[in-house]
């Protein structure tokens, strides 16, 4: 019997790793190229900008109309539902012509985005205690990092080997072969949500947002979120204007990151554990912002690498205790309205942020960008450590 549990857990934990993983290299794998696009497609990088705030806008709106759906008729049917859908998207990319075409799709892929993460996160909260949560929620979280160590820099090898376009397919591929494994999850009774009338579809959001931890929790996700795709969206752009630097030379800036955050990530979880969630996302979240300031001081090298070295640490300690902490602040029955909830702030925060940090780019170059991204970092820390507290606890 412990042995037939401990195979359902790896497939259970496995699988969600990988709708992450591939969720991840879908959102992410453009970031290294965009130079190399603003060439192909001839536009500029403000207008670039948009495929994240179209993909954010997406997710975000998607995830909230479905939230309550989520609950009502199972996260297990909706993740399959959204690992087909986030195939057929990626092979119709892999197709992709032009620039109006290639934004379309990334606004189809972020509803398919939203609908994966929004139910990872509430079947990691189903499936597994509080109490040990936040090592399961670390290793499946490391999927974050692992696409940066392995998805970002393949998709810079492939684009300059092949086209970049040859990943789309490799995702599609990897999309369809997750909905099968999906199959093959052990079968499991979440607790039933009450019946969904029109009434209480509209009212479910209002509910939530009366708790000023679930308000405080969101607005939290939102500067969190927003601070990470501002700086990481424009840096490939700075570093070919003031290096000189090639996608796959950028590609190993995040390789470095990614390394970081995947040995980061499992530790990150035993001391949220440990030291409760809260403290260890107060002290990474707000540490970070030191960093982000410097980050266009460095000069291309060793220096460079560690401080983003560090960046990622941060990262990776921040997400992993938010996460696991927000999974708990609701009961299991609202719980992936929650996580769309705060998924549709997280991403209304990248989209704002991004077209921000667009203009701030254009104006006053990447300090600019850091500066707002430190910013956004310091009053998600402030947001949190007054309005939030740990789960079970009344500190």
């Amino acid at each position: 019997m412990g042995t037939e549990k401990g195979n359902r857990t790896i497939l259970i934990v496995s699988t969600l790793f990988g709708v992450l993983f591939l969720a991840t290299v879908d959102n992410q794998l453009l970031i290294p190229l965009l130079p190399l696009l603003g060439r192909e497609f001839g536009v500029s990088m403000a207008t670039l900008a948009w495929l994240f705030s179209g993909y954010a806008l997406a997710a975000a709106g998607f995830s909230l109309f479905l939230g309550p759906l989520i609950d009502r008729f199972g996260r297990l049917r909706f993740l399959r539902l959204g690992l087909i859908l986030a195939a057929v998207i990626a092979l119709c990319t892999y197709f992709s012509k032009e620039y109006y075409q290639l934004f379309a799709l990334r606004v189809a892929a972020g509803l398919a985005g939203g609908l994966l993460s929004t139910c990872t996160a509430s079947l990691d909260g189903d499936l597994f205690s509080y109490q040990r949560r936040g090592r399961i929620m670390g290793f499946v979280l490391s999927s974050y990092f692992a696409a940066l160590i392995l998805g970002i820099p393949l998709a810079a090898w492939t684009a300059e080997m092949w086209s970049w376009r040859t990943i789309y397919f490799i995702l599609s591929l990897l999309g369809l072969s997750l909905a099968v494994c999906t199959f093959f999850f052990p079968s499991f009774r979440a607790q039933p949500s009450p019946a969904l009338s029109l009434r209480s579809y509209l009212r479910t959001y209002p509910q939530l947002l009366r708790r000023g931890d679930a308000r405080a929790a969101v607005a939290t996700s939102f500067g969190v979120s927003g601070a990470t795709l501002a700086f990481l969206t424009f840096i490939p752009d700075y570093l070919n204007g003031q290096f000189g630097l090639q996608p796959v030379q950028i590609s190993w800036l995040f390789l470095t990151a990614g390394v970081a955050a995947a040995l980061a990530s499992p530790l990150s979880g035993w001391l949220s554990d440990r030291f409760t969630k809260r403290k260890v996302f107060l002290a990474a979240n707000t540490l970070l912002a030191v960093p982000l300031l410097a980050l266009n001081q460095m000069p291309w090298g060793g220096r460079l690498f560690g401080l983003f070295f560090l960046i990622s640490l941060c990262v990776s300690f921040r997400q992993t205790a938010l996460q696991t902490l927000q999974t708990e602040l609701v009961f299991t029955e609202k719980r992936g309205s929650f996580i769309a909830l705060r998924n549709g702030f997280s991403q209304l925060g990248i989209s704002v942020s991004v077209l921000v940090s667009g203009t701030l780019y254009s104006t006053m170059g990447y300090g600019g960008v850091t500066a707002w991204a430190a910013l956004l970092t310091v009053f998600s820390s402030l947001i949190f450590y007054w309005a939030v507290q740990e789960p079970g606890k009344t500190e």
